[in-house]
């Protein structure tokens, strides 16, 4: 991976523009300012530094997924008032889907893009999705100010199966992530991992098939299931790969892997209450 484009992945802890280059000034809304109204001799509030010289310290920073998980953006979840990094969050935003009659219809349906403006913010919880489709629980996502000036809540639908949709494409990011780590074997950025060796501290390990676990596993490490977490998904991932047949995978800590590890968490935590209510009933 280039400087340049761990530097475009990974924004939000590096600053974002090189030194002595232009940057366009913009207001609170994002709009240009007027070269009139800037002031002279200002130097960019933020300037972009390439990777090799970052401290040490600081590259230890950028290959830690829960510290890139910390640092994004605190958003509040509009059904549970809690304020939280929007890497806990769900994005909703509003559509417009036109009916059979040729009617524009607005639905709050979730987030496709995340260059896509958010109107609401919920936890990243299946179950709680789940429970906003019951009884119109949903409408405390659509705050004091609804968009486009629709003051009707009756107005708005819910999308169904909303969950499904969530959960397809926090997958698809997780399959295309780690197609990349896959694709690069050179570079041992995940390795074959059998559940009788010793475990490395401070590891993510992958497990491929149900059943498999690490016993000798320390407690600081982190586990994933990948046949529960992605399911059908995790059949065309390895395939025409050379872990087919191996039980688990260690997925190294470092900065061309931390999209991979932050997508996982996600995935991860969106389905954690389906898991532990699955275990309940088997217990």
């Amino acid at each position: 991976m280039s400087s340049k484009q761990w530097c475009r992945w990974n924004s939000h802890l590096a600053p974002a523009n090189y030194r002595d280059r232009h940057t366009i000034l913009t207001n609170n809304h994002g709009l240009p300012i007027s070269p009139a109204l800037q002031p002279r001799n200002q130097k960019p509030a933020r300037e972009q530094q390439p990777l090799e010289s970052l401290t040490p310290f600081r590259k230890t920073v950028a290959a830690n997924p829960y510290a890139n998980a910390l640092a994004t953006p605190v958003r509040q979840c509009n059904f549970t008032g809690a304020r939280l990094p929007s890497h806990h969050l769900l994005p909703f935003t509003t559509i417009f889907q036109r009916t059979e009659g040729d009617k524009l219809v607005p639905h709050l349906a979730p987030v496709d893009e995340t260059r896509q403006a958010s109107r609401a913010y919920t936890v990243n919880s299946r179950d709680l999705l789940i429970r906003l489709g019951q009884k119109r629980n949903w409408h405390r996502l659509l705050g004091h100010e609804l968009k486009f000036g629709l003051k009707n809540r009756g107005d708005y639908q819910w999308p169904s199966q909303v969950d499904q949709i969530i959960l397809s494409r926090l997958r698809s990011t997780v399959v295309r992530k780690l197609a990349w780590v896959l694709g690069k074997p050179k570079s041992n950025l995940v390795v074959p991992f059998e559940s009788t060796e010793e475990c490395p501290p401070s590891s993510t390990v992958l497990h491929l098939h149900e059943g498999t676990s690490s016993d000798s596993s320390p407690n600081s490490n982190t586990e994933y299931n990948l046949k529960y977490l992605l399911g059908p998904d995790l059949d065309g991932l390895l395939k025409g790969t050379s872990f087919a047949e191996t039980d688990s995978l260690l997925l190294a800590h470092s900065y061309m892997t931390v999209s991979a590890h932050v997508a996982l968490a996600r995935l991860a935590l969106f389905l954690s209450g389906a898991e532990t209510n699955s275990r309940n009933s088997k217990a």
